[in-house]
């Protein structure tokens, strides 16, 4: 935990960064080291220099290739350039030497969804072998374009490409119900922070938050369900809204992941249709594991489910089913008996796998918390640790793993002794820089174990948390994360990290997203 001398520096400082941010709105400032620019995440190499481009009215996009993709993602870079200086830019397929060169090189050595970027007096030139690289590089070009007596992108060379391939933000909307412009705007800060999954919690315990056409119940009572007795908390995504978001986050290089929940925090779909709960479990939110209808209907839920995402991938959750529910069913005893389970962890086994094994069938992955672990997983199902450790014990087992661990990603955890006032007594203080600490893959995994950790998500649960406290909760702690699962291990630095957080608070303002109404959040205390 950090000092109070540290703090009380860290409220001074603040003051200091406030009063130069006055007049900045939609440019990052100039950056307080002369070496650094303020990009987050910090790049794998960068090299600053004394040029700089300046770009004028009338400057051009120019492109090597006539990929309709690629164009595409000039009219991003051009809309952007548009919207934030007045300036008419246009978009050319030729080659350059004085412009914005925009080059897709599917030969080029370089690593995967990596780009370089060169920008000298006379040119900016991007490059990158694939369209992910490319989109990558627009959002650098964002965050450093800047303006004093003129507007300039400054001189640099830069070598950049992520650590991980799975860097997530995993979103409850079943807690409580965020609209769909809201979802939209959390995808908008995701892209700028390379971000490249949306997990989507959207069935719980709360809420069934998906339209359903086989189910109607699930709508008109499941997707109503009110923990906090707020209007603001109900109602579900319509197909179309869904589809909607998917192509919002495809065109911004970001999977959607539907989380469909079970066996357990399932009340929401056991008021619908409470035919599903085991015979001594009213008014529970879990499955019967022992009734023929339970297989059938999550099965045809599932489908429903698939066919709006168009998915590859899905995660079934799969922990905190409520212990003995199960033992005391007649229809779950005669389950594990013609089974030949040992117990109800093993009924849950066989749930998990039939359901996973249906769908695997539809071509789908299936993903799941590391609570199945412990019984046996099926094929090629994607583990997630949430609590601390799991990650590794997975990793250890030879299961690809994303490495979830609550103790530095959970960001409905208060930031500060302040916000843990009103915040559950069981919630640690997560600060800047214990998010800043988090390594996704430890020391203390063999070499030949660490390749199994594929990446991290940070995550909001919203219990308590509202659509409007959204941002303050995750800002600027998903900055932090982003580093963690972007930046290598040996380029991050806390210090310099917090100078770029405070240096890039205006861009982020004018993207939508406040840090805080305060001090304390910024600074990590």
């Amino acid at each position: 935990m950090e000092s109070a001398n540290s703090s009380n520096n860290g409220k001074l400082n603040m003051k200091l960064v406030f009063s130069s941010l006055v007049c900045m709105v939609f440019f990052a400032v100039c950056s307080t080291f002369a070496q650094e620019l303020e990009i987050i995440p910090q790049p794998v190499s960068e090299t600053v220099t004394n040029d700089k481009f300046v770009l004028k009215d009338g400057s051009n996009i120019y492109l090597n290739s006539s990929d309709d993709e690629l164009e595409r993602l000039a009219g991003v870079l051009k809309n952007s350039l548009q919207k934030r200086t007045g300036f008419n830019i246009g978009i050319k397929n030729d080659e350059t030497t004085d412009g914005i060169s925009i080059e897709l090189n599917k030969k080029a050595d370089m690593k995967k969804d990596g780009y370089e970027l060169t920008i000298d007096n006379k040119m900016v030139k991007l490059s990158a072998r694939n369209n992910t690289g490319i989109f990558y590089g627009i959002q650098t070009l964002q965050e450093i374009l800047r303006k004093d007596k003129e507007v300039y992108f400054p001189g640099c060379k830069i070598t950049d490409y992520p650590r991980y391939s799975h860097r997530g933000f995993s979103f409850d909307a079943s807690r409580h119900f965020q609209s769909a412009e809201f979802v939209k705007k959390i995808i908008n800060v995701m892209a700028l922070m390379k971000l490249n999954v949306f997990h989507w919690h959207l069935v719980d315990d709360e809420g069934w938050r998906i339209e359903s056409k086989k189910f109607p119940k699930l709508n008109s009572i499941g997707s109503y369900q009110d923990s906090l007795n707020s209007k603001e908390r109900n109602g579900y995504y319509t197909v179309e809204e869904i589809k909607d978001i998917i192509q919002y986050a495809k065109d911004r290089y970001i999977r959607v992941l539907p989380e469909v929940e079970m066996p357990g925090h399932s009340r929401a779909i056991m008021n619908s249709y409470p035919e599903l709960l085991c015979p001594t479990n009213p008014g529970g939110n879990t499955y019967c594991a022992g009734n023929k209808k339970t297989y059938e209907f999550m099965k045809e839920a599932l489908s429903e489910v698939i066919s709006i995402f168009g998915t590859d991938f899905i995660h079934v959750g799969g922990d905190e089913r409520p212990d003995s529910v199960w033992e005391k069913c007649p229809r779950c005893k005669e389950m594990i008996a013609s089974k030949g389970l040992k117990d109800e962890n093993m009924l849950q086994n066989y749930f998990m796998k039939d359901i996973c094994d249906y769908v695997s069938s539809k071509g789908v992955n299936t993903i799941a918390w590391y609570a199945n672990l412990k019984d046996g997983i099926p094929q090629k199902q994607i583990v997630e640790g949430w609590h601390p450790g799991e990650a590794w014990e997975s990793a250890r087992a030879g299961y690809y793993t994303i490495n979830t661990d609550c103790v530095y990603t959970y960001f409905d955890y208060p930031n500060n002794e302040y916000e843990k006032k009103f915040k559950p007594t069981w919630m640690p203080i997560l600060g800047l820089e214990k998010v800043y600490s988090f390594d996704p893959t430890p020391d203390s995994l063999k070499e030949s174990e660490k390749k199994f950790i594929i990446g991290s998500e940070c995550a909001i649960w919203t219990e308590i948390v509202f659509e409007n406290d959204v941002q303050y909760q995750i800002f600027p702690r998903i900055l932090a994360f982003t580093e963690d699962v972007w930046t290598p291990a040996e380029n991050k630095n806390f210090e310099k990290f917090q100078k770029r957080v405070n240096s890039l608070q205006a861009f982020f303002r004018s993207a939508g997203f406040e840090y805080d109404n305060g001090e304390k959040i910024i600074n990590g205390k």
